[in-house]
């Protein structure tokens, strides 16, 4: 498995957010993180689908967060951006392996079992990180 950069990217954007006064323009993020206005507004919109932040149209707006640092985790900006949909699933390619189909079966839980396993603690651990700790260590 792969993490895209996007996820990156929401995690900076979120802690440039944090840590300012004022709502933040989409084109000073772009700036900042040196990426396009329209690839930046692409992961604005997950975010705001996720209710993470909020976009305040005025002359004086941009991009607040909903919740405090301490209340955003990892995991939710992962969720935002990579979505929730299990990492593995089964193509029974494990059918090409073993003759017997009880074998099959048998060997394609158990592959399951421990990737699932593997997913759900990685999960855990992203929901363990909260964006005020990565502020506190600044």
């Amino acid at each position: 498995m792969r993490i895209r950069g996007s996820l990156e990217q929401a995690i900076c954007i979120v802690l440039l957010i944090s840590t300012s006064s004022r709502p933040v323009k989409s084109s000073e993020l772009s700036k900042k993180l040196n990426v396009s206005d329209s690839y930046l507004k692409k992961i604005m919109r997950q975010l705001v689908k996720a209710k993470i932040v909020s976009s305040i149209a005025s002359k004086n707006g941009g991009f607040v967060l909903l919740k405090t640092p301490s209340r955003i985790t990892f995991l939710d900006l992962f969720n935002a951006i990579e979505g929730q949909e299990q990492f593995a699933v089964s193509t029974s390619l494990v059918d090409r392996v073993f003759d017997s189909r009880k074998q099959v079966k048998e060997k394609e839980e158990k592959i399951m079992h421990y990737l699932h396993g593997a997913e759900l603690e990685y999960r855990k651990k992203l929901k363990e990180i909260t964006i005020q700790q990565i502020l506190s260590d600044v």
